[in-house]
């Protein structure tokens, strides 16, 4: 060979070049091929125009053990894996004049390879369970999904024949690890690998309106089938579903928006592009979730009203996929964890009877009712609702749009089957990096489930799958960082109970529902809506968690132990008055920890504004006679007419102790009434009134207020019955807790 290069070679000065024209060749189109056992892979032979056009070839596998060779049509030949090792595939003119090489290389476990070419659809039916399917099947399999949301078979063709090359390819590689390549074409996407299986699928809301595959499927077939390796390679007809009976996708109406007329449409539609196009292989995923609807599920096998849910709904549609490629969907032990075995085998029986009865719904009479739970609730189970997951105890519902949790472990790990799903929509979810005293990790109170209650008046979830023969009680706890923000919590079973949460500025209030037993279909609804004292601009509401408790079990929160003998000094304002007062600094929501008796001891109270202020001033009184520091007493919050109500809440109390709270207001050089009512609330509540005006000498005490359920208790300031101002000025320079009875020096 070195011999023949160099009488081809012609060299002119440091120019070197080599002249191949008219001299006959033979290569193949691939140096290397790796297949599996039982693979098969077409190689093509390439020839040049002119010496070896008239010439006849011989294809050979050095090892026959590894591998055979069959020629096939004009200038290829078929590959078939038959043995696991390394070899090389020889073509050779029958001369034995011009001959060409290339390495094969055979693995030992054939590999099942798929590609969809698709939207999110294709994304919910085959991304996220069918390789758990087909490997718990003893198969291995590569999936790919060339992906591109909303793209329809138009614009799939319009990409392909025009090399556009804005898609991403997710590759689920056989060890289950997954990679997304992008800015890949249609092309790029087919060549890649030898494909045992293509899909199409019509956009969803085409799916039903057979012009789409009229024109354009044929077209896809026939600029695929050019590339394709695998010569036994079956194209498949992805057949989706039927939006839920209330979505809001506009394409809905081109169905009347009724599902059940859509779903007749994309049956029709795909079977015939089916028979025009020469389809193989249709798979009825939207027969499955027709069939899963007629289970007590019902209607919620969406998330959006279109796109499936995360863990029945796509399970269900890659139940349809492996039973139509592989069959044994009934016998496969794959049971995803978010889906307990009853759910999981109602997906396997919805996928099994599509594909037997693909063009119409059958009812899954066994799943008529949902599953009866025998578990005993005996300790709590902890929900966090948000994106920010907690580790431990806690169950994470992440978002809204993942529709529904199952397999609720309990505090000790026990797997108690319930389930916890979205009925009526929340708008989103919210981080706000808050913190809590009730003892939970911050990754609880920093974010949680909302809805503007202006736009969503109500958003519902359900607790489902429950032991009928217990009732259950409910813990609701919800933060955020504004004003006014009372949420609702409405609780339905057989019985029903509501309570009332103001979530603002929330360090550790929590309200009970007790003792609700649940529905017929073993579920309790949670309704969450605007409560009656929400006058946030947007009406807004909201939960971070959740607590389910057997009927009759303790709370699950810590409760102080702290028996109060000192008075605790509260200065509000802008002055510093310096121990023993905690300086309350600014009507913001920062929330203030680690308050402090006179003695320097250690409360573990803390305090949060929870109904805003208008602002801070230093008018009061320069003097008193009430020996308050003038910092304690010159300076103020306040608040009028335009906000009529402020306050703040004390957390962390002993609710085995009695308080006594004492405030002092001044509002120096004004001739008016202004009177504030300061009202305590705890278990029990009660009020007491002040005249700020020129105030040096009087103070407002309320006795023996006992804390709430939550150790919390709740102070609230607004104008007096006697306030004259005009514009309703009230007022909170200083505050004193004490034991209840206690008597302060000179007060």
């Amino acid at each position: 060979m070195l011999l023949v290069l160099l009488a081809l070679v012609s060299c002119k000065k440091d120019n070197f070049s080599v002249d191949l024209s008219g001299k006959p060749f033979v290569r193949l189109n691939k140096t290397s091929v790796s297949i599996t056992v039982g693979e098969k892979y077409t190689i093509r032979a390439i020839v040049d125009s002119l010496g070896s056009a008239s010439k006849t070839f011989n294809w050979t596998i050095a090892d026959s053990n590894i591998a055979t060779i069959e020629a096939s049509d004009a200038g290829s030949a078929v590959i078939t894996g038959k043995g696991e090792g390394k070899t090389v595939i020889k073509i050779e003119s029958t001369d034995g004049k011009i001959k060409y090489f290339s390495d094969l290389n055979v693995g030992k476990d054939r590999v099942i390879k798929i590609l969809a070419i698709g939207n999110s659809f294709s994304d919910d039916a085959i991304e996220h369970y069918l390789h758990d399917l087909v490997k718990a099947s003893g198969r291995k399999v590569l999936i790919a999904n060339l992906y591109f949301g909303g793209r329809s078979l138009q614009t799939h063709w319009e990409k392909a024949s025009g090399n556009g090359n804005d898609y991403q390819l997710r590759v689920i590689s056989p060890d289950g690890s997954k990679n997304a390549f992008n800015d890949q074409s249609v092309r790029q996407a087919i060549e890649r690998e030898n494909w045992d299986f293509i899909s199409f699928q019509e956009v969803s809301q085409l799916s039903g309106k057979i012009e789409g595959y009229q024109e354009f499927l044929p077209k896809l077939m026939a600029f695929a089938k050019p590339m394709l390796t695998n010569p036994e390679a079956k194209f498949i007809l992805h057949q989706t579903w039927a939006y839920a009976q209330d979505s809001s996708h506009d394409g809905f109406s081109n169905y009347n928006r009724d599902q059940m007329t859509m779903y007749r449409a994309i049956v029709d539609a795909v079977w015939k592009a089916k028979d025009l196009a020469g389809v193989e292989l249709l798979v009825p995923a939207g027969t499955a979730i027709q069939n899963g609807r007629t289970s007590y599920i019902g209607d919620k096998f969406t998330r959006d009203g279109y796109h499936l849910n995360v863990n029945i709904g796509r399970f269900t549609a890659s139940c349809a996929w492996f039973e139509a490629l592989f069959g044994g969907i009934a016998d496969n032990p794959f049971q995803p964890e978010v889906l307990n075995k009853y759910d999981a085998d109602l997906a396997k029986k919805a996928a099994k009877e599509a594909v037997a009865n693909p063009k119409e719904v059958t009812v899954l009479q066994d799943f008529l009712s949902p599953a009866p739970n025998e578990f005993v609730l005996k300790q709590p189970i902890f929900i966090d609702f948000g994106p920010v997951k907690t580790e431990g105890k806690f169950n994470n519902f992440e978002k809204p749009a993942d529709v529904k949790l199952s397999n609720l472990k309990d505090a000790s790990g026990e797997n108690s089957g319930f389930a916890i799903e979205v009925l009526e929509a929340f708008q989103g979810t919210l981080d706000r990096g808050l913190q809590n005293t009730l003892g939970l990790p911050q990754s609880v109170s920093q974010d949680m489930f909302f809805s503007d209650g202006v736009r969503f008046n109500k958003s519902s979830f359900s607790v489902s799958n429950l032991n009928k023969k217990q009732k259950y009680t409910f813990v609701f706890y919800g933060s955020i960082n504004d004003d006014k923000t009372e949420t609702e919590f409405n609780v339905i079973g057989k019985n029903t109970g509501k309570a009332y949460l103001d979530n603002d500025n929330n360090l550790g209030k929590f309200v009970v529902v007790e003792n609700i037993e649940p529905q017929e279909d073993a579920s309790i609804t949670i309704q969450l809506s605007p409560g009656p004292n929400n006058h946030q601009w947007a009406k807004f509401l909201g939960i971070n968690a959740m607590v389910i408790l057997p009927e009759g079990a303790a709370l699950p929160f810590a409760q102080s132990a702290f028996r109060l003998e000192h008075p605790v000094y509260i200065d509000f304002g802008k002055l510093d008055a310096g121990k023993p007062f905690y300086f309350f600094a600014d009507a913001s929501n920062v929330p203030r920890l680690g308050i402090k008796d006179e003695k320097d001891n250690d409360t573990g109270w803390s305090m949060s504004i929870t109904d805003g202020f208008n602002n801070r001033n230093e008018s009061g009184t320069p003097t008193n006679t009430l020996n308050l520091p003038v910092e304690a007493a010159k300076d103020a919050f306040w608040g009028g007419e335009n906000n009529p109500t402020s306050g703040f809440t004390i957390y962390g109390l002993n609710r085995e102790q009695k308080y006594q709270f004492v405030f002092y207001a001044s509002r120096d050089k004004v001739t008016d009434n202004r009177e504030t009512q300061y009202l305590v609330k705890g278990s029990n509540e009660a009020s007491a009134l002040l005249d700020a005006s020129n105030n040096t000498s009087k103070v407002a005490v309320v006795k023996s207020i006992s804390p709430a359920a939550d150790g919390t208790v709740d102070i609230s300031l607004s104008a007096g019955p006697n306030n004259n101002n005009p514009k309703k000025y009230y007022f909170i320079n200083t505050m004193i807790i004490t034991p209840d009875g206690y008597k302060l020096p000179g007060m």
